[in-house]
């Protein structure tokens, strides 16, 4: 079930990067919306709010069924995410031009932000947590190294 609601919405981020592309539309957000309901759909917005991309989830209610209402924020980002940082639809994301820096977000339905998915700044470097503890790694076993070639005399 979450493979084809996954499924569902890669088609859908690839099908909106790809109008964006044919209509040489320079964004600089993205938005995302979920409709739920009998006929559970995912919307996406240029930055102007026109839709560039309707796609229905059949599966949504199925997989929504499963998640708390404490939790459904929380789990839909971390869905949409895993679904975005797919490497098709990251280098799709990398390639598209935009006004920078640019973001994908979730909004509500008066279009209020909930959360950002994605941003890409090709101008500056955004470090994040897992940076720093890869870079501490990366020293610790730089400076192991380096002293192993020290012999005491």
């Amino acid at each position: 079930m979450q493979e084809t609601l996954c499924q569902s919405l890669h088609d859908a981020f690839v099908s909106a990067l790809m109008k964006v592309r044919s209509l040489n539309l320079l964004l600089s957000d993205m938005y995302v919306r979920l409709s739920e309901g009998e006929n559970a759909s995912l919307i996406i917005y240029d930055d102007s709010d026109n839709e560039l991309h309707v796609a229905p989830l059949e599966t949504w209610n199925d997989w929504r069924a499963g998640v708390s209402q404490d939790q459904l924020l929380e789990e839909t980002v971390n869905l949409l995410t895993q679904v975005i940082d797919s490497d098709d639809l990251t280098l799709l994301f990398d390639e598209t031009e935009y006004n920078g820096p640019f973001s994908l977000l979730l909004v509500d339905d008066q279009m209020n932000v909930l959360a950002e998915l994605l941003n890409i700044d090709k101008e500056n470097i955004l470090l994040g947590d897992d940076f720093w503890q890869k870079m501490d790694r990366e020293l610790d076993e730089f400076y192991e190294k380096l002293m192993s070639d020290i012999r005491f005399k």
